[in-house]
């Protein structure tokens, strides 16, 4: 039997569950009789006997194995390897096992690892891998037919439906008890309405065409966080959820036995719900699945397949713990336990070395002001190549068995081990790929190959950028602040050496940030630049990209203090007509659409100009956007969906005290019956800025053709927005300028406007 491996999961006692999805485009369902295994250590051998006796209910079998048990060990360790009966006790298990001695006697390994992973792990496959797999007694045995490191591998033709289902409220927001309306299901063949007003009739009509449509993927918005949840308790009041079954196994749908969590991650608290999953079919949740919003399901494809996580996970993973189990697969292939609790520790420094290591990567403060002929160097994926290429890892840097390798980090001299790291292994497949599907794209003439190419490409950048963090994390596995100091070093390293042999060429370094140079010389042309790109990557040893050279780009002051330069706020156009923006409102998550349009509008007339002078000559015509803008919003022609700010709850909302704008949105939704927790987004309009009470914005969710939004504020904020890319050019232009401007000039014709009017 042949096809494509498209969802796996524990089942019974023993048991692993495979769908197979074939060339005729039907789903197999076969069953492994596997368990997951979970090892042992201890400083007494005698102390094995333990677990073995106590917990012999629990486990299938036991014996000693040699496995490097930390990943500093040179040499393997005797452990005991505890297969089990049943993979869903796996943490159970694993809990009674730290209880049965004194805290440290019994050392943990590979319990935390879910057992779908562990089972392509041990089987070497991966989600969407061709296969052909044969049934022995109650095993099956694969051979895989693909490859991961494929670039152009075949896709199972999937059948996809998107369900949505319309709420008849009692109040102003949706509610679980409130009656179904109707139910939507939309796939390639159109569009089925279920309106019955039987609700048990409805539940189970949605049953039926399901099965009639035999999807493989189900997307919904919100899935997770109300539509399966109303359902499923529908179905339970109505008493038809024996039979309201929309997976392909025939299992009762279940709400998640734990609620979703918050999370603190670079800064920002967030909040992921708790999956729900439907068996034989992949659900994804739109609102909550990172990978599909960035880069579609090519990119979901690619990721999964990747990191050798199940679709449904990857499609619901950060993007930390998608590198995470790529890490665990390498590691799981060169004998290397995972540990269930890190203990590594960083290694004790004196007050000179710590002052020395504990700094970040390089940056050159920017000119604050806007300049002419800058060209943009970046180092193509510095850190993950830096990991790659130096072998950087929680066991290379500073290892016991290579004392004197030639490899060592600058500035601190500390060795780094001549033997692959585990870091390095799994980073590999990221570098390689995306440097690859990077080639094809530039090279493709067909627009949806090029896409394809450019969506995978899109999901390793986030796994990329991850790697580097996932160093100096105190929960990684395999992290350690030695690694991250090492990555932190060399890119100071490459990047001075960038600079001086940018300068020694006669170019003068404007910003540098990181893995980025913005350099400029006088009467430099295209050919220049990519000289010093040549002579760089000779310098280097790393790589470059030329992303070209501005007409004109700003660097903009602090909001908070004039004088004080931002690292990573800027704007520019290329010499093609591109635009580059960071930073500023138009590429802020929490600004309203229509600021973001507005401001996007004024940057593409600047855009059009081949110099400063061009570009401070083309601001009336910036100022008749933002004037355009503000009389829609003075005469509420703007959607008042278009005007909403979004903002992520730090804390759960009944710890807030003071009434401010967003505040006043979290109190109505609670109110509602809304249940929000720290980390969730709530996007609301400004109804009366000035007011006292909660009245003062509206939820984004409860706003209908009745609502007012406090169009005086929202013009000012235009002025702020539309202020930020005019005022570098002209000083006039700022915030109160622009409203004095529009105050005075509302009866002026806008073709009248000149430049001496800001």
């Amino acid at each position: 039997m042949r096809g494509w491996i498209l969802d796996l999961y524990p089942d019974g006692p023993g048991e692993m569950v495979v769908w197979l999805k074939q060339d005729d485009g039907e789903a197999v369902r076969l069953v492994d009789s596997w368990s997951p295994s979970i090892f042992i250590g201890t400083d007494n051998r005698s102390n094995f006997t333990v677990p073995t006796y106590t917990l012999c209910d629990e486990l299938a079998w036991t014996r000693l194995v040699q496995r490097r048990e930390r990943v500093t060990d040179n040499t393997a360790a005797e452990v005991l390897e505890v297969k089990l009966r049943d993979a869903k006790r796996i943490q159970q298990v694993a809990s009674r096992i730290e209880r049965l001695g004194p805290f440290g006697m019994f050392r943990l390994y590979n319990a935390d690892v879910p057992p779908a992973q562990s089972y392509l792990y041990e089987k070497d496959l991966f989600p969407l891998a061709r296969c052909e797999v044969e049934r022995r007694g109650d095993t099956l045995e694969w051979t895989l037919e693909d490859d991961v490191w494929t670039y152009d591998y075949p896709i199972p033709p999937l059948r996809k439906v998107e369900l949505k289902v319309e709420v008849a409220k009692s109040g102003k927001l949706p509610r679980l008890t409130d009656r179904i309306e109707s139910v939507v299901l939309t796939n390639a063949e159109g569009t089925t309405i279920i309106d019955d007003r039987n609700e048990a009739d409805t539940l189970l009509a949605l049953a039926r065409a399901v099965r009639e449509a035999d999807p493989d993927l189900i997307l919904t918005n919100d899935g997770d966080t109300f539509l399966f949840p109303y359902l499923i308790r529908k179905a339970k009041a109505v008493g038809v959820i024996a039979d309201f079954i929309l997976g392909r196994d025939d299992a009762v749908m279940k709400l998640p036995l734990r609620a979703g969590t918050s999370y603190f991650s670079y800064g920002q608290i967030h909040y992921k719900p708790s999956a729900i999953k439907l068996r034989g079919r992949v659900h994804i949740d739109t609102n909550s699945s990172l990978v599909y919003s960035e880069a579609g399901f090519e990119g979901l494809f690619e990721l999964s397949r990747t990191c050798r996580m199940p679709l449904h996970t990857a499609s619901r993973a950060s993007i930390g713990r998608a590198l995470s189990s790529l890490q665990l697969y390498y590691a799981s292939k060169i004998g290397l336990l995972i540990p269930w609790k890190p203990t590594l520790a960083e290694r004790l420094k004196d007050r000179s070395e710590l002052l020395t290591a504990d700094r970040g990567g390089f940056i050159f403060e920017p000119r604050v002001g806007i300049y002419e002929g800058v060209g943009e160097l970046d180092f193509s994926a510095l850190y993950p190549n830096i990991m790659y290429r130096k072998n950087i890892s929680a066991e290379t840097v500073r290892c016991a068995c290579c004392p004197d390798s030639n490899n060592r980090v600058p500035e601190l001299g500390w060795n780094v081990c001549r033997k692959k790291g585990v870091v390095p292994l799994a980073i590999e497949v990221i570098v390689k790929k995306r440097l690859r599907y990077k080639e094809l794209r530039d090279a493709e003439a067909d627009k949806g190959v090029r896409e394809r190419y450019n969506a995978r490409q899109a999901a390793l950048k986030w796994l990329g950028v991850t790697t580097f963090g996932y160093l100096g994390f105190s929960n990684a596995k395999f992290g350690r602040i030695d690694a991250h100091i090492a990555v932190c070093a060399w890119d100071r390293k490459i990047l001075i050496d960038a600079a001086r042999i940018a300068e020694n060429k006669g170019f003068e370094v404007i910003h540098g940030i990181i893995d980025s140079l913005w350099v400029r010389k006088g009467g430099a042309e295209e050919v220049d630049f990519l000289g010093l790109k040549e002579a760089i990557e000779t310098g280097t040893g790393f790589a470059t990209s030329f992303e070209g050279v501005y007409k004109w780009v700003a660097f903009l002051p602090s909001k908070v203090d004039a004088g004080l330069p931002v690292l990573n706020r800027y704007f520019g156009a290329y010499r093609n007509g591109d635009l580059k923006v960071r930073g500023v409102e138009a590429r802020r998550h929490d600004t309203p659409e229509a600021f973001r349009e507005c401001q996007m509008g004024v940057l593409k007339v600047l855009a059009r100009a081949d110099s400063v002078a061009e570009a401070k000559a083309s601001i009336p015509k910036c100022i008749k956007i933002f004037l355009g803008y503000a009389r829609a919003l003075e005469r509420h022609e703007t959607p008042a969906s278009d005007l909403a700010f979004t903002s992520n709850l730090s804390k759960a909302p009944g710890e807030y005290t003071t009434m401010t704008v967003q505040q006043a949105a979290r109190k109505q939704l609670v109110a509602e019956g809304a249940s929000l927790h720290a980390g969730e987004g709530v996007r609301y309009v400004i109804t009366d800025y000035k007011g006292k009470d909660s009245k003062r914005t509206i939820p984004l969710d409860m706003v209908d053709d009745q609502t007012r939004y406090d169009a005086g504020r929202y013009i000012r904020l235009l002025a702020e927005t539309c202020s930020s890319v005019l005022e570098p050019f002209d000083g006039r232009c700022t915030s109160e300028g622009l409203m004095s401007l529009y105050e005075r000039d509302m009866s002026l014709p806008l073709t009248n406007l000149s430049a001496s009017q800001p």
